[in-house]
């Protein structure tokens, strides 16, 4: 309910004729209204009107803005290139959790998909006609390039990347081991290479294709207990704004869309040990795996490059705040992983 009362009140298209119709419109129209308004508030409420609507321009200005950079200062996004009864998209981690959700609602649009995975494939998505497994190591450069393969012989070349695999290995600094350390950036960050290594020469050659990467409200902010979590999600945020980059000045392809989803805490396999600490430090309920997916998909289906927050949206200004703020917002999170040497949510 807030929320809707805040869009509203920040929306051009409520504010503006409302301002017009108790400031501009003809006497004749305005002065009943005005008279169903107590006489010492009219100046008020159209002082605060103009607020308001100087606000919510200056927020639409700021959307059309940042969505214009998002889609690397292309003002024509021309969704008609996309056919989605024709349209192959790879999803890596695709098994279970937020992955499968992805999964479903892609299939429900005649999207065939390839599942690239090392877990089977969940109940929930067995028996569908548009739904191609692969089983996968993505640590593995040589493993990808034989289920890229295997996918573009099978399905033909993927115009949609999903980079959503991901693990979390709870501990702490002194406590992290080689192995484990390899592992999580392995399948979190460093696969991201493999897989649009291999799959983005032929969007360039269509200058058409969607790559996405499920990151997290972790790339923001350090939280104790998940040092290699956080460092592998802040890491897919560069990876992000590089490829962006390279999009448009190494391979002039501004064309191709890119897109990153940051969660906050959601409920799947990687939160299931750390959920009663969360709940005891005074988190909001998980938001669920399919919130997210729905979220993914809809911006695949629109076609558009973006960033996608899913928690709060100041996350991503918490750099440029002073010293003393961002450490108390770092604070705030110290009661939410509690762990030991062998704790862990993989």
């Amino acid at each position: 309910m807030a929320q809707i009362v805040k869009n509203t009140a920040l929306s051009p298209y409520f504010t503006g004729p409302l301002l017009f119709l108790l400031a501009g419109a003809p006497a004749s129209i305005r002065d009943p209204v005005l008279l169903r308004l107590p006489i010492k508030y009219h100046a008020a409420i159209i002082k605060s009107l103009k607020w308001l609507l100087a606000l919510g321009l200056l927020r639409k200005a700021n959307r059309v803005l940042s969505d214009w950079a998002d889609n690397k200062w292309l003002w024509n996004n021309d969704k008609s290139v996309w056919d989605w009864k024709k349209e192959v998209a790879v999803i890596t981690g695709g098994s279970n959790g937020i992955g499968a959700k992805v999964v479903k609602d892609l299939v429900a649009k005649g999207i065939k998909v390839a599942v690239v995975d090392v877990q089977p494939l969940s109940d929930e998505l067995q028996g569908w006609a548009n739904i191609s497994y692969f089983h996968c190591d993505i640590t593995s450069r040589d493993a990808v390039h034989k289920t890229a393969d295997e996918i573009r012989a099978a399905l033909g070349p993927p115009s949609i990347l999903i980079n959503n695999a991901g693990i979390g290995i709870s501990c702490n600094i002194l406590d992290a081991t080689p192995e484990g350390l390899r592992k999580i950036f392995d399948i979190n960050l460093v696969s991201q290479w493999y897989t649009v290594q291999e799959f983005l020469p032929d969007m360039l050659a269509k200058k058409k294709g969607h790559i996405m990467t499920t990151a997290s409200m972790a790339a923001f902010v350090g939280i104790a207990g998940t040092a290699n979590y956080c460092c592998t999600k802040a890491g897919l945020l560069a990876f992000y704004e590089s490829l962006n980059q390279e999009l448009k000045y190494r391979y002039n392809c501004p064309q191709i869309k890119t897109s990153i989803v940051c969660p906050g805490w959601t409920k799947t396999r990687l939160t299931t040990s750390i959920e009663p600490a969360l709940k005891a430090a005074g988190q909001p309920p998980l938001m669920s795996a399919q919130t997210v997916a729905d979220a993914m998909v809809k911006q695949i289906l629109a076609a558009k490059s973006g960033t996608i927050i899913l928690g709060p949206k100041g996350a991503p200004l918490l750099r440029g705040l002073p010293s003393w703020m961002q450490e108390r917002a770092r604070d705030g999170t110290a009661e939410h992983v509690k762990v030991n040497a062998s704790s862990a949510v993989s």
